[in-house]
């Protein structure tokens, strides 16, 4: 082969080194950029809407069922019955209006959660107008049938409150899910931007046995320097991974809560059970006098029958009647209110974790700059010294 051949192969295949090397970057950076930019994006949407509108959601119907603990309990005791329902109850009723304006902000749901709310909201006015009504009869006559009969509408209106609220976290319960499982969170996508990454190390790799075997050199410092940012932009977006992770775990506590907050919405039922039923007893003049409608509100577990409704709890059951008749709530060791705040604390924390990205964009972009000058300067020199050598 002659001198001339020689020096125009070389040059020719330098330069197709410099286009698969530049060529490479450039994509292995498209792929690491849009895994990257994807999923922290589909975490910020799950810190910022989904697992606060669900927590928000859960707040509101513990809020509720409080309030008309305190309405009853107002109610009930003659000392304070010139008060109202009390201020306890104002002041829930109010935190319950705040919560569902929080899951109207943050609604992750679309139209369909925005429908919810509305009936909700429509609802609690109702309910709201139901106790004011109820006052007004209880402070004519400590035992009026029309004031009991007030709280019974409320206390029905309130469970389908309580199911409609149920309605609207599945809503926001599976717009979570369909965060967390998207494709682009799961580490089957680590092969849109790995397998790239690899091909550039690969050629980057054959581009210094390369220039070894045709210059008789032992390294090519720039592209050593390439070939240590193409590893950073694997590593940043590596970080994408420990996001979905993240995203997994906020979901699995929000599960934790889901159980703790049934359980504290049974306990808080079981009291309204007994309230409520003092109240039909003092307007029936004791429990002969309506035993159908005790039962019920009995057996309910403080809600007036609706269909096959059955209460809440933490697996569905109670213990054996108490006094009166009266179902007792489901026996606990824990602090079901304490717990389902603690592991709604835990779930937004990891969803807000996972929606930090720690500038990584910006990492994967310098990264991917820096390499392909490096590529450039690696080059340059060889390429130089045949530029007045080519045919």
């Amino acid at each position: 082969m002659s001198a001339a051949t020689l020096t125009s192969t070389t040059r020719r295949d330098l330069r197709r080194h410099r286009r698969a090397l530049l060529v490479a970057t450039a994509v292995a950076l498209a792929g690491c950029l849009s895994v990257f930019l994807v999923v922290h994006r589909t975490a910020d949407a799950v810190a910022r809407q989904s697992v606060p509108s669900v927590l928000a959601v859960y707040d509101t119907q513990v809020a509720l069922r409080a309030a008309h603990g305190a309405a009853l309990a107002g109610f009930s005791d003659g000392t304070r019955l010139l008060g109202g329902p009390g201020e306890e109850y104002q002041n829930r009723i109010a935190a319950a209006g705040q919560h569902l304006a929080e899951v109207a902000e943050r609604n992750a749901a679309g139209e369909t959660g925005s429908g919810d709310i509305q009936v909700v909201e429509a609802l609690l006015v109702t309910y709201t107008g139901l106790i004011a009504r109820a006052d007004v009869h209880f402070r004519q006559d400590r035992d009026s049938a029309l004031g009991t009969a007030s709280l019974w509408d409320a206390a029905s209106l309130l469970e389908e409150l309580l199911l409609r609220l149920d309605r609207l976290r599945e809503a926001q319960l599976r717009a979570l899910d369909d965060q967390v499982g998207r494709v682009w969170t799961s580490p089957a996508a680590a092969g849109v931007w790995l397998l790239p990454v690899l091909v550039l190390v690969g050629l980057l790799v054959r581009a210094q046995r390369f220039l070894r075997r045709r210059f008789r050199r032992r390294l090519n410092a720039p592209l050593l320097l390439a070939t240590l940012f193409v590893v950073l932009m694997g590593v940043a977006t590596s970080s994408s991974l420990w996001s979905a992770g993240q995203l997994t775990a906020a979901r699995e506590s929000i599960s934790e809560v889901d159980g703790h907050r049934r359980e504290q919405l049974a306990l808080l039922a079981a009291g309204d059970t007994d309230r409520l039923t003092d109240r039909l007893e003092a307007a029936c003049g004791g429990r002969d006098g309506c035993p159908r409608t005790i039962d019920l509100v009995t057996a309910a577990g403080g809600a007036p029958p609706d269909g096959d409704t059955q209460p809440a709890g933490p697996k569905g059951g109670t213990e054996p009647a108490g006094p009166k008749g009266r179902a007792e709530p489901a026996a606990t060791t824990a602090d079901p209110a304490g717990d389902a705040r603690t592991n709604g604390d835990v779930a937004i924390d990891r969803a807000t974790r996972a929606a930090n990205s720690f500038g990584g964009e910006i990492v994967l972009s310098v990264a991917a700059l820096c390499a392909a000058v490096a590529v450039l300067l690696g080059f340059q020199p060889r390429l130089d010294e045949y530029r007045y050598h080519e045919r």
